[in-house]
């Protein structure tokens, strides 16, 4: 499911706001692309207690268009998590 072009704006602009580098730390250009699908990171307890399915976090991604090096972004700390409706409730 693609994120819709509204939302890869918005985390453009929120990285902007922030002050997030431009800049490709692998290669020096400042050429990216929104990866237009959400992008979640696993989470692994170690303590061999396994949770199926494991905790994840949900992240926003840029992908440089020079080098390919690629940055996820924690949408819960930037405040963009979509809300998801409860069932059941409006």
């Amino acid at each position: 499911m693609s994120l819709p072009e509204k939302f890869q704006e918005r985390l453009v602009q929120t990285l902007r706001e922030r002050g997030a580098n431009s800049i490709c730390e692998v290669c020096g250009k400042n050429n990216w692309a929104v990866i237009d699908q959400a992008v979640s990171i696993q989470v692994t307890d170690l303590s061999g207690t396994w949770q199926l399915p494991p905790p994840q976090i949900p992240s926003g991604g840029l992908v440089c268009n020079n080098c390919g090096n690629i940055r996820l972004f924690a949408l819960g700390v930037l405040g963009l998590l979509p809300t998801v409706p409860v069932e059941g409730k409006k």
